[in-house]
């Protein structure tokens, strides 16, 4: 049997504004985020684009490029109900630049909808779900607020092209100021680079959202950096 290194990735992950946020506070996230990007383009991403035609490449400058991304972030974050949020990662095999970024996850928090946690399970179809190209992995998940679980498939579109999915879900324990969280995490990707690594970045997000949303553990030190941050 051949074995495949997996490579050692260091995710960071940020929340997108909501529809709710003051609009000054999106415009600086806006302004953050589309300046990072712009850090992490150089010109070889630039050079790529030079077979495009004029149109398409006017505006493809690093400013250009952090601009685009950041609105198109917004845009997946629009419109969604109470409670649910966008957040994103990067994927980092070098501390300078990214490799992967940006990996988006749709978060969605919402009171329990029965006393047995395990009805999660259930709702990530572990064994299978339409068009999924082989059976999921599962993997149990224990966080400092509660247990979870990760499921992840290939899935086969009608046009055959191929994408990952990873859905996770974990119940966040009651705190003093409200009851019992149910959290649930999706994403799919279909850059075929990020398949074997997707599962562990939404791993990471999983602890990130508990560490946020559930109790404190006695003793712990939360540094700024592991935190999901709202603004870059």
């Amino acid at each position: 049997m051949v074995s495949l290194p997996v490579p050692e990735v260091a995710w960071a992950w940020w929340w997108v504004p909501s529809d709710d946020e003051h609009p000054a506070a999106v415009e600086e996230w806006h302004a953050a985020t589309a300046g990072m990007f712009a850090q992490w383009v150089d010109e070889t991403i630039l050079s790529g684009a030079a077979t495009l035609p004029v149109e398409l490449r006017r505006g493809l400058t690093p400013q250009g490029v952090g601009h685009e991304v950041a609105t198109w972030l917004r845009g997946r974050a629009a419109g969604l109900p109470v409670g649910t949020r966008v957040a994103w990662g990067a994927g980092f095999l070098a501390p300078e630049r990214p490799r992967w970024a940006p990996v988006v996850v749709v978060v969605e928090m919402r009171e329990p909808a029965h006393a047995d946690a395990g009805y999660l399970l259930d709702g990530l179809a572990p064994d299978g779900a339409p068009g999924d190209a082989r059976r999921p992995v599962v993997d149990y998940v224990t966080t400092s607020a509660g247990d979870g679980v990760r499921v992840s498939a290939l899935v086969r579109g009608e046009d055959g092209d191929v994408c990952a999915r990873v859905d996770a879900a974990l119940r966040v324990d009651a705190t003093d100021q409200h009851g019992a969280i149910d959290v649930v995490l999706s994403t799919r990707v279909v850059d075929q680079s990020v398949f074997g690594i997707a599962g562990q970045g939404v791993e990471e997000l999983m602890h990130l959202v508990a560490a946020e949303v559930g109790p404190p553990v006695a003793g712990e030190h939360r540094p700024q950096e592991q935190s999901l941050r709202s603004v870059s």
